[in-house]
C-alpha cells in the first residue's frame, strides 16, 4: 500500500468514526444492490426423510438445538445427503428465500470459474500474472507471481479491502502494493487474489466473472437471482459481495461433492477439483483445523471441503459420508474460529449408515422443531390486541437536534461500509398505525422510510437504501425497559445479510430517546478496527487522531457508532 492510500483509508475511517457529521466517501456507491425476489430455487433438491438417507430425525433435531444457541446468531441451515434434503430450517425472522449475502464463501465459486477456463485451455494455474496484466513495474517486481500464488493466498500482496474503499482501479493498486513476501512464499489471506482472479477472468474471457458462471454453472443448475457485486471498473469483487440462495450454495458444494458431475452431465473436470481439494497452504492455527487448497478450504483431520466467509457462511462436505451441511449466520467471527465447528464435526464428521428404519414420531418431533425456530411460527396481531403500552407511541412523531445525530441511520453501519454509501443522520421519528400494524416511519435528511412493523410474527417490507435495495423482516413488541419506562422494541433482520439492527424507542419525562445497536455489533467491529491499527502506517496516524492510545479512542468510537443513543423532543 502506498502512503496517499493510507491517507485515504485512515480519512475515510475517521469520517465515519465522527458522531457529528455524515460521512462522505472518497468512491461513491455504485448503489447497484438490485431488489432480489423472496421465492423458492429452481431445480430443487429432492427432499426426503432423514431415516431414508441413513440419518437419524433425532441426531438432527439434537443438532438444531445446539445451533440455537443465541451467540451463535445462526440465521439458516441446510443437511443433505447423497444430493437430497433431510433438513432445512430458517431460525427467527430469516428465510431459506433469500439469495444472501456471501463475503469469502463466494471465494470457492471465484475458483471454479479458474477451473472452467482450465479447463477450456485459456489459462493454466502455473500461468505468469505479468503475462496477463500490464501494469509498470510488474515484470521486475513480481516476474514470479502466478495464478496459483493467487488461488492459494500467496501473492503476499498488502493492499487489501479497507484500502479498496478509496480507490478506483483495484488491479493496478493490488499489482503496485507492498510486498509482505515474496510471491509463492507465505500463506497471506488477502481477498484483493480473488478479486485479480475474477479480473483475470474478464481479462481471458472478454466478459465478467458472472456472464461465465451463468452460462456455464447457473443457468445448468438451475441457479437463479445471483448478484454479484462490482468494483469501480465494473469487475466482480470476486472475494466478497455475491448474493446466492442457500440452496443454489448447496448446488455448488454439491457439484464439489459429486467431483464436478451435475445430474449425470460433467460441467467441470476432476482433475481441476482434484488440485483445488489438495492442500497447498498451511494457514495459521488461530483460522480453525483447515489448510488452503484453491480458494477451497480443506479439512486437516477430516476428509472434507469448505466454502467459509466472516460471520457464519459456511458450505461443509464430508466426502466420506456424501453428507453437506449449508449455514448462513450472523456471529462475531473471520475464519473458522467459531463453536460452530466443533458441533458440526461432532455430529456429521462419523461414519452413516445407507438408511435407518422410518421413525414418525422423531420426524414428527424434527419438524415441530423447525417450525418452532421461525419467529414466522408465532401468531400475528394487530395494535388493538397488543397491549395498554402500545398507545402511548401510536400516532406520534418526534424530532431531533441532538449533535450526535448526523451519523445515525436505518441502515446498520456495516452495510454502509460495505457499499460504501452513508447515512445523512436522521432528524424525526414517528409511530403511526397502518393496516392494523404500527408503522416506524424514520426520517434522515436525504430519505424517509416507512416500516410497517409485525407484532407476533414478522412483517418483510422491501426498502431502497440510497440506490441499495434491502428485504428487511420487522418484529417488534410493546414493553418496559429495566427503569420501567414504556419501550417500543423493534428488530430488523435485513434477511439478504448477515446483519441485524435493533430499534429501541423508550418514553421518558415527555421526550423519547432511542438507541441502536446492531449485530455485528461493537466487539467484532471494535477487533477489526484495533487489528487495522497494528499496521506501522495506520497506527502514528490514530495516535495522532486519539490524543492518546488507540485501543480508548477506538472503543469509545466504535460505541458511538454502533450503539448510538439519541434523544428527541415531541412535536407539536
Amino acid at each position: 500500500m502506498n502512503l496517499s492510500t493510507a491517507s485515504r483509508t485512515f480519512q475515510l475511517l475517521s469520517r465515519l468514526l465522527d458522531p457529528r457529521s455524515s460521512t462522505e466517501p472518497f468512491v461513491p456507491s455504485a448503489g447497484d444492490k438490485r431488489a432480489l425476489p423472496l421465492r423458492p430455487a429452481a431445480q430443487p433438491f429432492p427432499r426426503a426423510l432423514p431415516e431414508a438417507c441413513g440419518v437419524s430425525s433425532r441426531h438432527i433435531r439434537k443438532f438444531l438445538e445446539e445451533l440455537s444457541d443465541s451467540a451463535l446468531h445462526m440465521q439458516t441451515v441446510m443437511v443433505l445427503r447423497h444430493g437430497q434434503v433431510l433438513c432445512e430450517a430458517a431460525f427467527g425472522s430469516q428465510t431459506l428465500l433469500a439469495p444472501t449475502y456471501t463475503f469469502s464463501a463466494c471465494k470457492s465459486v471465484v475458483s471454479l470459474a479458474i477451473g472452467l477456463l482450465a479447463d477450456d485451455g485459456l489459462l493454466a494455474v502455473t500461468d505468469k500474472v505479468e503475462d496477463i496484466f500490464e501494469v509498470p513495474g510488474l515484470r521486475r517486481r513480481l516476474k514470479d507471481l502466478t495464478v496459483e500464488d493467487l488461488l492459494t493466498m500467496r501473492a503476499g500482496l498488502l493492499f487489501t479491502e479497507a484500502e479498496a474503499l478509496t480507490e478506483t482501479d483495484w488491479v493496478r493498486r493490488f499489482l503496485s502494493a507492498a510486498q509482505k513476501s515474496e510471491p509463492g512464499a507465505d500463506f497471506f489471506y488477502n481477498s484483493l487474489n480473488t478479486y485479480l482472479l475474477s479480473a483475470i477472468v474478464c481479462r481471458k474471457t472478454g466478459r465478467g466473472l458472472t456472464d461465465l458462471l451463468q452460462e456455464r454453472l447457473f443457468t445448468p443448475m438451475g441457479i437463479t437471482d445471483v448478484l454479484w457485486e462490482k468494483c469501480p471498473m465494473g469487475v466482480e469483487k470476486g472475494g466478497w459481495g455475491l448474493y446466492i440462495r442457500p440452496e443454489d450454495a448447496a448446488k455448488l458444494g454439491q457439484l464439489v461433492m459429486d467431483g464436478g458431475v451435475w445430474r449425470g452431465q460433467r460441467l467441470l473436470s476432476g482433475e481441476y477439483l482434484a488440485a483445488a481439494l489438495a492442500p497447498h497452504a498451511i494457514p495459521p492455527a488461530s483460522t480453525g483445523d483447515f489448510n488452503y487448497g484453491y480458494q477451497i478450504w480443506v479439512g486437516r483431520r477430516e476428509n472434507t471441503f469448505l466454502f467459509n466467509g466472516m460471520l457464519g457462511q459456511n458450505v461443509l462436505g464430508f466426502r466420506d459420508s456424501g453428507i453437506l451441511v449449508v449455514t448462513n449466520a450472523g456471529e462475531d467471527t473471520d475464519f473458522q474460529e467459531s463453536r460452530y465447528f466443533e458441533i458440526v464435526s461432532r455430529y456429521f464428521g462419523g461414519a452413516f449408515p445407507e438408511a435407518l428404519p422410518p421413525d414418525s414420531a422423531e420426524s414428527s418431533r424434527l419438524a415441530e422443531t423447525v417450525r418452532d425456530l421461525s419467529a414466522y411460527s408465532g401468531q400475528a396481531l394487530t395494535v388493538e390486541q397488543a397491549g395498554e403500552g402500545a398507545g402511548l407511541f401510536l400516532n406520534r412523531s418526534f424530532t431531533t437536534q441532538d449533535p450526535m445525530a448526523p451519523s445515525v441511520g436505518l441502515l446498520p453501519v456495516v452495510l454502509q461500509a460495505l457499499h460504501n454509501s452513508y447515512t445523512q443522520g436522521v432528524e424525526s421519528v414517528a409511530v403511526s398505525v397502518r393496516d392494523g400494524l404500527p408503522e416506524l416511519i424514520y426520517r434522515e435528511k436525504d430519505a424517509v422510510y416507512r416500516l410497517p412493523v409485525g407484532l407476533g410474527a414478522p412483517r418483510v417490507s422491501a426498502l431502497d437504501f440510497q440506490g441499495d435495495a434491502y428485504q428487511v423482516a420487522a418484529l417488534g413488541r410493546f414493553t418496559h425497559d429495566e427503569e420501567e419506562r414504556p419501550v417500543f422494541y423493534i428488530r430488523l433482520d435485513f434477511v439478504e445479510t448477515p446483519c441485524v439492527r435493533i430499534v429501541k424507542l423508550a418514553l421518558e419525562d415527555g421526550h423519547m430517546v432511542l438507541k441502536q445497536t446492531e449485530t455485528p455489533g461493537v466487539p467484532y467491529v471494535y477487533r477489526k478496527l484495533r487489528q487495522a491499527a497494528q499496521s506501522a502506517l495506520y497506527k502514528p496516524l490514530l495516535l495522532v487522531a486519539a490524543g492518546g492510545t488507540e485501543d480508548d479512542f477506538l472503543r469509545y468510537k466504535t460505541l458511538q457508532l454502533l450503539s448510538p443513543q439519541i434523544i428527541f423532543e415531541p412535536q407539536n
